[in-house]
């Protein structure tokens, strides 16, 4: 649980924090608020994450919670078992032993559902579209079923150190990849039908979506690399008809056994196939070509208007991406030198920032049409999508990492990433994956679910405010009917003066919560606010941290705001 000051340090912390005719103060930043502008509801879905402890998540408060990856897209809720696909060597693997109930007792997706659902938070459950699930005979024990069984095709670069006869699909002769092999080997066709069953077994277990079940469905995981992460069974790149196909045919078998359901796709992998097909060549090709030339997010989106099912309803309700900066040691490194740390800071622009080109490979695709493809320019580019080709469909980011748990740029970038998510319109977001407990970038959670030790979390609205120099403070504000807040964020490796602007007066008391590359959350200083301004002389280097104002003017209070 986060740490917290006792009154008396927050009483002589005050004149360290807030200017009181200290000396040597280096220049300050101007930030400043306006309340009144730029108001956008924010979501309680930015704060979710993929996995974690079910006993951590709980006590984080974790609002929303996905079973998703690649483990996902071939996963069978009869008999409890998934395949490992290309991240270990195409193996199936089983989940609870005794089979003699259909899903068995105790099965792995049952067991996250209801942990989440203990606690208050919503799921996020992926549905598998690639049309094979693990066969129903999956070995219980070592050896199970392999993709690329070295008996069967060969020996092979590479083997399961427990199962030596499951290879890793590339011939030992000429590193090639095995080519034909025989999908059922480890997996049955299935068509949508199978997976009404599993949606008819949540409700009757944990209600339907608008009655305590599951409320969000996923359609399948990353499919436009099927191809590379699943090619036992999918060894052709994945188009732009296959895409809407399956979207077409999942999405309305999933609102058939339960409408009140919300419908996630078509969960990109990055950024590549926001503009084509696997079957096109990164950013464009012949697919995209065959397609009016549309960029594959933008042509999906125009068919899931074009295509409402009988009664208006839609197949998909959320669009749902993937982002991970492609920067060296920006995503998922522990890396935190201070060049990756500046780097990593930056690379959150990528984000929100029409004029800022990705340090990365992403810079290489160029800036030759209206794509601009090396301004990557994530979340204004989705939306304008959206409003063009479908509105009011919402947006989902439900993989996304800045950094390891460890790392302090990596936890700051965190605690940034919802002020952007909120300030730029996302309807929900799920961190791959829960970061571990006691670790920095937990702090960025806590700090947003949980900022004073007593519930106390950012909700209301997002507002403006601006920093005089981004790469050294970042600034969100929030409001709600009691409590103005305001994030600010220290990039650089030393203390910093920070100078905050309200365009109107946010009340008088108020708090400062924060982390640092050495501390957790806690209380840093408070005081009452004299006029419309209020300046920091010292803001902790590399660190994360929460004004909010209250209407009380008593200096101190009984308990912390929440």
């Amino acid at each position: 649980m986060p740490y917290f000051h006792p009154r008396a340090f927050i009483a002589a912390s005050l004149a360290l924090a807030v200017g009181m005719g200290t000396t040597n103060i280096r220049a300050a930043v101007t930030v400043n608020v306006d309340t009144s502008a730029d108001v956008r509801a924010v979501s309680p879905l930015i704060f979710g994450v993929n996995y974690g402890d079910n006993a951590r998540n709980a006590q984080i408060g974790y609002p929303l919670r996905r079973w998703g990856g690649n483990s996902t897209t071939r996963y069978n809720w009869q008999v409890d078992v998934h395949s490992t696909a290309a991240d270990w060597y195409f193996e199936n693997i089983p989940g609870a032993t005794d089979r003699s109930q259909v899903p068995p007792l105790g099965n792995e997706a049952d067991a996250f559902i209801g942990a989440t659902r203990q606690y208050g938070a919503d799921v996020i459950l992926t549905i598998p579209t690639i049309g094979w699930t693990p066969r129903a005979d999956s070995p219980q024990n070592h050896p199970y079923f392999a993709g690329f069984s070295v008996t069967k095709y060969g020996a092979q670069q590479s083997t399961d150190p427990w199962d030596p006869d499951a290879g890793d699909g590339v011939r030992l002769s000429n590193g090639q990849p095995i080519t034909g092999n025989d999908p059922t080997d480890t997996s049955t066709q299935v068509t949508p039908s199978f997976w009404q069953g599993w949606i008819n077994h949540l409700k009757a277990t944990f209600g339907a979506a608008g009655n305590g079940g599951v409320r969000y469905y996923a359609l399948d995981n990353e499919v436009m690399l099927w191809n590379s992460t699943h090619r036992d069974v999918h060894p052709d790149p994945t188009t732009y008809d296959e895409t809407w196909a399956k979207a077409l045919a999942y999405g309305k078998a999933i609102k058939q056994a339960d409408p009140a359901a919300q419908v996630l796709g078509p969960v990109t992998w990055g950024y590549c196939d926001l503009f084509g097909s696997g079957a096109d060549n990164c950013a464009e090709g012949a697919d995209r070509d065959a397609h009016g030339g549309l960029p594959f997010v933008a042509w999906y989106l125009q068919q899931v208007c074009a295509n409402p099912l009988s009664g208006g309803a839609r197949v998909v309700d959320y669009l749902d991406l993937h982002y991970y900066p492609q920067g060296d040691n920006v995503s998922m490194s522990d890396d935190d030198s201070a060049t990756t740390a500046a780097r990593r800071l930056r690379a959150l622009k990528e984000l929100y920032d029409p004029t800022w080109d990705s340090e990365s490979w992403l810079s290489d695709l160029g800036d030759s049409d209206a794509n601009h493809y090396s301004k990557p320019n994530l979340i204004p580019r989705a939306r304008a999508w959206i409003n063009q080709y479908c509105p009011g469909t919402k947006l989902a980011i439900t993989e996304y990492r800045w950094g390891n748990d460890g790392t302090a740029s990596g936890a700051v970038a965190q605690a940034e990433l919802f002020g952007i998510f909120a300030r730029e319109g996302v309807d929900m977001a799920t961190r791959w994956v829960a970061p571990e407990a006691d670790t920095r970038v937990e702090r960025a959670f806590t700090l947003f679910l949980n900022y004073n030790g007593t519930g106390g979390r950012v909700a209301g609205s997002s507002v403006r405010a601006t920093s005089g120099n981004l790469d050294q403070i970042g600034a969100y504000a929030f409001k709600d009917a009691s409590r103005t807040m305001l994030l600010l964020t220290n990039k650089t490796a030393t203390t910093q003066t920070v100078s905050v602007n309200f365009a109107s007066s946010p009340g008088a008391q108020w708090n400062l919560y924060g982390f640092d590359t050495n501390q957790g959350v806690h209380a840093i200083s408070n005081g009452t606010l004299g006029g419309n301004s209020i300046t920091f002389n010292a803001l902790p280097a590399m660190s994360a941290n929460l004004l909010v104002i209250t209407g009380d003017s008593g200096l101190f209070s009984d308990g912390f705001e929440q």
